[in-house]
């Protein structure tokens, strides 16, 4: 009942997925592409039909990876408020498109940082973060990666958009609009986290 491919590539490959899906059976594939918004226009662009697609469409997840901390020697710090204010920008920047961050980017900012105090602070509203050192146990400060992830459920929004033909950016906004974290977003959350830092998010995010 589960069909796995190694990577869609072609028109016939893509095809036959998507008849398999519609006959009941779940099928999952690979699929080189920049970001989860991209996966469907690069699929359209093989010439699937977009009604059949968007009937099979259960969601598309994008990952990178990116060095992880290494455990044994990462050194805590508590950041600046500059730092704080860079690391919001950069979340805030990939919010842009929605429809709701633009009419009013002051608000939404203020509930991003609300949020990140909640789950990230100290009870006195301090972040900690934590800087890579080396040790015999990593390479200069890195041990290990982890993974940045982009989830695009196949919401009847997308699933909408997809049936226009709609452009990367519509399917993006409608995206974040149903709560999805892009690709640097997680990575600045994995950052509060304390699991990696914001250079390696940087590295494997740059546009």
């Amino acid at each position: 009942d589960i069909i796995m491919v190694g990577e869609m590539r072609d028109k016939e490959t893509v095809a036959m997925g998507i008849e398999a899906s519609l006959t009941g059976h779940l099928v999952f594939a690979t699929l080189h592409t920049n970001s989860a918004p991209e996966s469907i226009v690069r699929l359209l662009d093989m010439g699937m039909d977009p009604f059949n697609f968007s009937d099979a469409l259960l969601g598309v997840l994008a990952q990178r990876l990116a060095k992880r901390l290494c455990s044994s020697c990462k050194m805590a710090y508590h950041p600046a408020a500059e730092e704080i204010k860079l690391l919001l920008d950069e979340y805030c920047e990939e919010l842009l498109n929605t429809e709701a961050f633009l009419k009013d980017a002051k608000a939404g900012r203020e509930a991003v940082y609300s949020l990140w105090k909640k789950h990230y602070a100290s009870d006195k509203g301090e972040f900690t973060l934590y800087r890579a050192v080396g040790c015999d146990k990593c390479t200069k400060g890195y041990k290990g990666r982890v993974g940045l992830h982009e989830l695009m459920s196949g919401s009847e929004k997308v699933k909408r958009l997809l049936q226009e033909h709609a452009r990367v950016a519509q399917l993006l906004a409608a995206a974040l609009e149903d709560g999805m974290l892009t690709l640097k977003m997680d990575g600045i959350e994995k950052v509060l986290s304390g699991i990696t830092d914001f250079k390696a998010v940087r590295t494997v995010c740059i546009k």
